[in-house]
């Protein structure tokens, strides 16, 4: 029986809480937002001193600040490549003719 092996990164990405690599963290205001909520909120469950919820704020805001700004790398661009003439004529080859639909001629009478 073989041993039971990690998923390689080529195959499969690893478990994030903040997927960092989404554009939606990219704008520092986000970030900063989201920081200053969770930090408020870890500071709310302490002034109304709540130890359980207070332990779990407090940790997720040390997560959001560490992951959002200590060790945050904004996401990579996508580097734009020159188009290439052959793709444009297999996409005009791709597209079907449009034709209009001509309606059918209603020469029936109401009967009256």
């Amino acid at each position: 029986m073989e041993p039971l092996v990690m998923a390689d990164k080529k195959n499969k990405s690893p478990f994030y809480l903040i997927d960092t690599q989404s554009p939606f963290y990219k704008p520092m205001g986000v970030r900063l937002a989201i920081c200053v909520s969770v930090t408020l909120w870890a500071a709310l469950e302490t002034w109304h001193e709540d130890p359980f919820w207070s332990v779990i704020a407090i940790a997720c805001a040390v997560y959001c600040i560490y992951v959002l700004f200590w060790s945050y790398k904004p996401p990579e661009e996508p580097v734009a490549r020159p188009p290439d003439p052959e793709d444009d004529e297999q996409e005009v080859a791709a597209v079907p003719e449009i034709r209009e639909r001509e309606e059918p001629a209603n020469d029936d009478k109401p009967k009256t």
